[in-house]
C-alpha cells in the first residue's frame, strides 16, 4: 500500500477514469508519483478499495500517433474533491513517461482539443 513514502509532484494532467473497463468520468491528477496519485473529479460513485483503470492521453506532435499511458489503480482514500489511489503501470516505460509528464511537460492546446474529442 502506498503511504506517500515518495515525493509527490503537483500536476494538472487530465485523465480518463474507467470502472469495469467502461469510461465513467474525467479527472485530473492533482499530485502524483510513480506509486500513487490524487485525482480530482466530480464523479462521486467511487469508494475505497475500488479497482479502476486510469488513462492519460498524450499527443506529442500533430504527425505522431496518439499515445496512451494506462495504469491500474486501487482507491486508498476518498475526499469531497476526489480520491487517492495506488497505481501500477503496464510497463516501466509507461511509468517513466508518466513521471516525466508529471515533472513538467505541459499539455498543449492541441492536446486539450484531442482530450475533448475522446471524452
Amino acid at each position: 500500500m502506498e503511504h506517500r513514502c515518495t515525493e509527490r509532484i503537483n500536476s494538472e494532467l487530465k485523465l480518463l477514469i474507467y470502472k469495469h473497463n467502461f469510461p465513467i468520468a474525467i479527472g485530473r491528477v492533482k499530485n502524483g508519483s510513480r506509486n500513487g496519485v490524487f485525482v480530482e473529479t466530480d464523479f462521486v460513485d467511487i469508494d475505497c478499495e475500488h479497482q479502476l483503470k486510469l488513462e492519460v492521453l498524450l499527443n506529442r506532435s500533430s504527425s505522431a500517433k496518439l499515445q496512451r499511458i494506462e495504469m491500474k489503480a486501487i482507491v486508498i482514500h476518498k475526499t469531497g474533491k476526489g480520491f487517492g489511489a495506488e497505481v501500477d503501470f503496464q510497463s516501466t516505460a509507461q511509468a517513466d513517461l508518466f513521471f516525466e509528464m508529471l515533472q513538467g511537460t505541459h499539455v498543449s492546446v492541441a492536446d486539450e482539443q484531442m482530450f475533448a474529442m475522446v471524452v
